[in-house]
């Protein structure tokens, strides 16, 4: 798995294609959320992406039991944006760092990856999130050991150690109906351990898929 990703994230990357299976859409098909994914397109022009804070997560793959397995958390409920929704560790950029810096030092912030331990083998597509403002950089990391875990409490509410084997038989196109802002929508989840993984994270995740096929 590990060198077919490798070798796609040397090539041309899916992007757009890859987000759009988890685009909020109401019954009839139509988008109707601004950050659905759909207008993509507008939101990648360079005029907008300009306006945009950067941000950085990092998917940090590590064996176990022979297994490749990744750390999700769950966002405490008092945080401004994504408040109890699954993500990746990551977080916004900091004078005097590179954007893979973000990604290593924030995964070491929330969850105690080590820097030193993690090598980045590559980066998604940046993924403009317009709910928060924020163009998001997912980087994909190998880190040598499981991490000794230690979680930052005002940041993580809850560790969730995923299996790829889980998120691969996950990826079936399920959608939930919810209510979002006075529509009734169709919203396509990745439901793994029992959790709900929807919106900017299971984009990102979508693509990760695609980029472990051959």
């Amino acid at each position: 798995m590990i060198e077919i990703l490798q070798k796609n994230l040397e090539a041309k990357l899916p992007g757009i294609n890859s987000w759009k299976r988890m685009a909020v859409k109401s019954n009839e098909g139509d988008s109707v959320e601004i950050e659905s994914f759909q207008k993509y397109k507008d939101w990648l022009s360079k005029e907008k992406l300009n306006k945009m804070k950067t941000a950085a997560v990092l998917i940090g793959l590590f064996k176990k039991e022979n297994e490749w397995y990744f750390p999700l958390i769950k966002r405490p409920m008092h945080e401004k944006n994504h408040a109890g929704q699954i993500a990746l560790p990551g977080g916004a950029m900091e004078k005097g760092e590179d954007i893979q810096e973000t990604a290593t030092r924030e995964a070491f912030e929330e969850v105690g990856i080590l820097p030193d331990n993690v090598e980045i083998i590559g980066g998604l597509t940046p993924l403009p999130v317009p709910v928060s403002n924020y163009l998001i950089f997912p980087f994909v990391g190998i880190i040598k050991d499981e991490p000794k875990w230690k979680i930052n409490e005002s940041e993580v509410e809850e560790l969730i150690l995923l299996r790829m084997k889980t998120l691969i038989d996950a990826d079936n196109g399920y959608y939930e109906l919810w209510n979002l802002r006075g529509n009734q929508v169709k919203v396509p989840i990745f439901k793994v351990m029992g959790k709900t993984v929807w919106g900017a994270t299971a984009t990102v995740l979508s693509e990760l898929l695609d980029l472990i096929k051959e």
